[in-house]
């Protein structure tokens, strides 16, 4: 019997196809995967004819919900709220009240548009700026990229410190949200990048708590490397 969705995803260390496989997981929901190219190859290109009707910015994630007439969403941040709003009817991912949801889709929109893209930008400068301009990047792309970096885990650092006197180990609630879990997709990577995430204790034992989970590690294999 078919699953209930498809989540199309890539290989390689992408982040995004991550946070909505872990939160299937959670929500108990059944899915399958169906992994993509880079450029436009016919039957498996993210811009692909095929895909671009599913997704007209040709990037993954994107889910279909056959349960729902063949919902589609893409998006990271709006496929976890599309999820969370369908499906968890507790609210324990996402807020069970106006305030909780306010501070969970705060820290969420925070990595959207902060972490994730200056993040982004240090994986590009390291890895793809040289193949694709033919020149290596300044060092003004990196001073300005890093550093802003550095300033957004510190501002992460902080929360958790405050989360942690407050007896909670997550970053908006006291118990795991899709704050956390797009959030530590991006995190669990800093690597690629070469960011040192050594200065910050609190963001470190907040990754450990969430690498050991046993239905984020469930998630994880599901998605080709």
């Amino acid at each position: 019997m078919p699953a209930q969705f498809t989540l199309y995803t890539h290989k390689g260390p992408g982040p995004n196809p991550l946070k909505p496989a872990i939160l299937l997981e959670k929500l108990g929901l059944d899915f399958d995967v169906i992994d993509l190219d880079f450029g436009d190859d016919p039957k498996r290109g993210v811009k692909s004819e095929n895909f671009l009707k599913i997704n007209p910015n040709g990037r993954v994630p994107a889910l279909v919900d056959h349960s729902k007439n063949d919902f589609t969403v893409w998006e990271s941040g709006a496929i976890l709220y599309y999820l969370v709003e369908q499906y968890d009817k507790e609210g324990k991912f996402f807020g069970k009240d106006v305030a909780e949801k306010t501070v969970v889709m705060q820290w969420l929109t925070f990595q959207l548009s902060g972490l994730g893209p200056v993040q982004g930008n240090v994986n590009y400068a390291h890895h793809y700026w040289e193949p694709t301009y033919g020149e290596k990047p300044c060092k003004s792309v990196f001073t300005r990229f890093e550093g802003e970096t550095h300033r957004l885990y510190k501002v992460m650092e902080q929360q958790l410190e405050l989360q942690q006197k407050k007896g909670s180990k997550y970053i908006a609630t006291d118990r795991l949200s899709i704050a956390d879990i797009s959030f530590f997709t991006w995190v669990r990577i800093a690597g690629f990048g070469k960011v040192d995430l050594s200065p910050y204790n609190q963001v470190n034992a907040w990754l450990k708590n969430i690498e050991a989970d046993p239905q984020v590690q469930a998630a994880d294999k599901k998605l080709p490397k």
